[in-house]
């Protein structure tokens, strides 16, 4: 892009191989950015160009082949006065899914990621032996990790930074977890901020890269800054006054734990009951309990982060969460109601570098199968210094012990570390126990409190993900869209399109790059990309739902290339089957009939799930 073209961006995409190694810069497309934005859509495009048939059939048979490409990724208003824009995108075909995976993460490094110079950095290749990738002033270096491979990421961010005298320097890494290809390892920044789906940091892990360090310093041109600013501060206004924005303010994510009771959207106990007592783990509890401050990334009037202080092993530890996800993870959906236990839980995933919904639910499919006494002969052949009596809910040091034994990736946790997909097909269970879908464990809004979510979840681009399409806040009426359908959260019928919707909206969010939480509508995110851009493609609603579609059908066709099917697009019994007790008791989230209206919508096949050759034709896709 020349410097009229670049308005909204850098310019550039710096590509790194690893083999050799060797680094080019090239300049960005015009035409990619104004059809994919940047971000995940940016990404998916750069994937797509990558790689060949041949390709495909090798990551088939190993996602973690070194041809993988890991973008890490911003977008044109990631780091702009829009409100909650520090936020960056890391992309890879998934080793725990096979297919197109994606995650995102907000802190500080995102605004080092804006101002390195360059819109995307993509990762191909090996090392030979552990590296880390250093960013300045546009210059890239190749550094020896071999000192740092063991090492925490709490530690590995302390260690970069004084190897190269600069506190200032912003770092995301992965921490045992990724060296040991935990399936799915987290990459980590700011010292607890994760990119967490997905297993990204694995596919780090695979390519033996450590880190990636940045000190940015560069300015980029917005095509109106005024209107920026001014959009910005009409925005600003909303998000303030607003009951979410308040609500997330006081008690960050785990505000969704009181009101989440009331529609029976919280599980327990691997997801067969949604009653327990909720008042232990709110965060009002955790706040009546510890020492809690808020935290906001950059640029955020919100703050939904904690910083928990806790006591460990005589020492006062602060610790990065925990969030809703991760408090239900090692709380109610292994029988925990102590926030001890979840806390400590969390600070070990964030030191080594676990996505810590994936985590919990592998964890807590181990205590379903010993629970209801399935497959104990299979589960005692992994067990070493751990009892199978000890394996039950509610036995918080267990779950610790298991979580260590995932990442060293021994005994049991070479199991729990394949994720329940696998984990049904190493212990001989029935499939339809793993709680997943396209191998991506389920998050923890019950699909039976929310049918939009359910198909939501069944259609996701990555597999089973509350975050690329949070249909549970339509009905919680958490949501300002123009054409969202609000109405009784156990009807989906005729509400198909809100779905598509919603999914499309956050991959505008995802590649814009900036955070989902304010919920900024379709109207403003127009006038948003408009004036940092100038792009006419940008210029209307219309026109920026078409590259969160675009998107959305892209991420689909590479999938599709993997071997995703139509067959994959389907919650198993454990999260469909009827509750017999609680608010969704009988509820049956089974919904072929709504996933076939979907499809007609989407205009995808239904004998073979693949995007049609119109619809890819129609997108300019093909």
């Amino acid at each position: 892009m020349t410097s009229q073209e670049s308005y909204g961006y850098n310019g550039k995409i710096v590509y790194i191989n690893l083999n050799e190694p060797k680094v080019e810069v090239k300049e960005l497309s015009r035409d990619i950015v104004e059809h994919y934005l940047g971000g995940v859509g940016l990404s998916a495009k750069l994937t797509y160009d990558l790689l060949t048939d041949e390709d495909y059939q090798k990551l088939i048979k190993n996602p973690l082949n070194e041809l993988n490409p890991l973008i890490f990724a911003t977008g044109p208003l990631t780091g702009t006065s829009t409100p909650s824009s520090s936020r960056y995108s890391v992309t890879a075909i998934s080793p725990l899914t096979g297919i197109w995976g994606e995650s995102t993460s907000g802190g500080f490094f995102p605004l080092s990621l804006r101002k390195s110079g360059f819109d995307a950095i993509v990762i191909t290749g090996k090392s030979t032996t552990p590296v880390y990738i250093i960013l300045e002033n546009q210059k890239v270096k190749i550094k020896n990790a071999n000192s740092l491979w063991n090492k925490t990421t709490y530690d590995t961010i302390e260690n970069i930074r004084n190897e190269n005298n600069n506190p200032k320097l912003r770092i995301a890494c992965i921490g045992k977890a990724g060296k040991n290809m935990v399936k799915y390892a987290a990459i980590i920044n700011d010292e607890g901020r994760a990119a967490g789906r997905c297993g990204m940091g694995t596919v780090m892990g695979s390519k033996n890269l450590k880190a990636i360090a940045i000190s940015g310093s560069e300015t980029i041109q917005y095509k109106d800054k005024k209107n920026l600013m001014k959009t910005s501060k009409t925005v600003l206004g909303i998000i303030r006054t607003s009951f979410g924005a308040q609500f997330y303010s006081h008690y960050g994510t785990l505000s969704g734990m009181d009101i989440g009771m009331v529609y029976g959207d919280v599980p327990g106990f691997y997801f067969t009951e949604s009653e327990f007592p909720v008042e232990k783990i709110t965060g009002l509890a955790l706040k009546e309990q510890y020492p809690v401050l808020s935290y906001a990334c950059a640029g955020c009037t919100i703050g939904c982060g904690r910083r928990t202080f806790i006591q460990l092993d005589g020492k006062e530890i602060e610790i990065n969460g925990p969030e809703y996800e991760t408090t239900v993870a090692f709380g109610p959906i292994s029988g925990i109601f102590n926030f001890d236990s979840i806390i400590k839980a969390n600070y070990l995933c964030n030191q080594e570098g676990l996505d810590t919904i994936s985590c919990g639910v592998s964890i807590a499919f181990l205590v379903y199968l010993v629970e209801n006494k399935i497959a104990l002969k299979e589960i005692s052949q992994f067990l070493t210094d751990i009892k199978i009596e000890e394996i039950k809910w509610g036995n918080e040091d267990v779950i610790l012990k298991l979580i260590n034994k995932i990442i060293e990736r021994k005994d049991i946790g070479k199991v729990l570390a394949k994720g329940t997909k696998e984990m049904a097909e190493v212990l001989n269970v029935d499939p339809e126990l793993a709680a997943h879908v396209k191998g991506l464990e389920v998050p923890f809004h019950d699909s039976r409190a929310n049918l939009g979510q359910a198909l939501s979840y069944m259609t996701c681009c990555v597999g089973a993900n509350h975050c690329k399409g949070d249909f549970y806040l339509v009905d919680w009426g958490q949501t300002s869209y123009m054409k969202i359908k609000r109405d009784d959260p156990l009807k989906i019928s005729g509400r198909e399109d809100s779905v598509i919707y919603m999914q499309d909206m956050a991959n505008i969010y995802d590649s814009a790059v900036i955070c989902s939480v304010p919920k900024i509508n379709e109207k403003f995110m127009s006038k948003f990309l408009q004036a940092s851009t100038g792009f006419d493609s940008l210029g209307s609603v219309k026109k920026v739902l078409l590259t969160g579609e675009r998107a959305t059908n892209l991420k689909r066709l590479i999938s599709c290339k993997l071997g995703c099917s139509r067959n994959d697009d389907t919650l198993r019994e454990i999260n469909s089957n009827p509750l017999k007790t609680g608010p969704t008791a009988g509820v049956d989230a089974k919904l072929i009939d709504n996933l076939k209206t979907y499809y007609e919508i989407r205009g995808w096949d239904w004998d073979t799930g693949w995007p049609s050759q119109k619809k890819l034709k129609d997108l300019n896709i093909l």
